[in-house]
């Protein structure tokens, strides 16, 4: 799949910026030619260098969980089905599904298969003869189009199988991306649990499935439930959601009104006036009397707070 979504990008770049200067159809098609020649090209590389780097990142991965034939990842359409069987099982709409990977893998076999049958038509139906010529009022070519009385008639079906399958395409494109979102999701909450969606996303809709594969080859797999509980429950902990922790009741004190554990001691605001002391003020700070009957208050500590020593 990978191969022929490097080509459409590539291709949509070749076009974009080059520059060409055609007088006819044949040179027209020279030009389409020349930039379909240099996005296969390309696109071939970037794949290859992909599904290596895939390849290597499932070796490592399955390694970790004892999986044997690993050399599977380095096949097109094998490492498909291999990455389902990293996988593991997923579920779809509340059903297990243990063959994920190779649903996948079929569905990508059929789309590689219209895919090549679109790109043969396309190549057959590229040649000069086959189209008219476009021009403005001064006799400038604008545009070419295919005229099917041009081609033979033995030849016709392919206008027909052009159109068709461009369609067709579509359509099992839109089937692909469903199950390798499916697939690449229920990978990536195994092997990158702080963020599967944006793993698939990358993975299934854009071509970069080796790349993401081989960052990510070292994760240790999880379990993605147990991993969102403890993602929770440190949130919770963090927002002092435990009674009796600071911050569930708000201001220091839990909901019952008591002081929190571990909140700070609050500041007596009448500390001038002999405010209420802890119990433990009680005990051990209030001053005792000495033989003369007065208040002794440094044997306490209490008689420097205290605004009446005299009395």
């Amino acid at each position: 799949m990978e191969f022929f979504d490097w080509t459409n990008i590539v291709q949509t770049f070749a076009e974009y910026f080059t520059v060409a200067t055609v007088s006819s159809a044949a040179e027209y098609i020279q030009v389409l030619l020349r930039i379909m020649y240099i996005s296969v090209g390309v696109a071939g590389g970037l794949y290859v260098v992909c599904l290596i780097l895939g390849g290597l990142g499932m070796r490592t991965m399955a390694k970790k969980v004892g999986m044997k034939h690993s050399w599977l990842a380095f096949l097109p359409l094998a490492n498909t089905w291999y990455a389902g069987k990293l996988a593991g099982e997923t579920q779809l709409f509340g059903q297990k599904m243990k063959r994920v990977g190779l649903y996948a893998m079929l569905s990508e076999l059929v789309y590689i298969a219209i895919n090549v049958f679109a790109l043969i038509v396309t190549f057959a139906l590229y040649r000069p003869e086959y189209f008219a010529e476009q021009t403005n009022e001064a006799g400038q070519l604008v545009g070419i189009y295919i005229e099917t009385a041009r081609i033979p008639l033995d030849l016709r079906w392919l206008v027909v199988a052009n159109n068709v399958l461009r369609w067709v395409n579509t359509i099992s494109y839109l089937v692909l991306i469903f199950f390798f979102c499916t697939l690449f999701f229920a990978f990536f909450r195994k092997y990158y649990a702080r963020s599967p969606f944006l793993m698939t996303f990358l993975c299934a809709i854009l071509p970069l499935r080796g790349i993401v594969i081989f960052a990510v080859r070292n994760n240790t797999p999880v379990d993605y439930n147990a991993y969102m509980r403890r993602r929770m429950e440190e949130y919770a902990r963090r927002q002092g959601m435990p009674y009796g922790g600071q911050g569930y009741g708000g201001q220091g004190y839990d909901s019952y009104g008591n002081p929190a554990q571990g909140a700070p001691r609050q500041e007596d605001p009448f500390s001038d006036f002999g405010g209420s002391p802890d119990s433990s003020d009680q005990t051990s700070g209030s001053g005792g009397q000495n033989g003369d009957g007065k208040n002794d208050g440094a044997k306490g500590g209490s008689g420097e707070n205290n605004p009446f020593p005299d009395f």
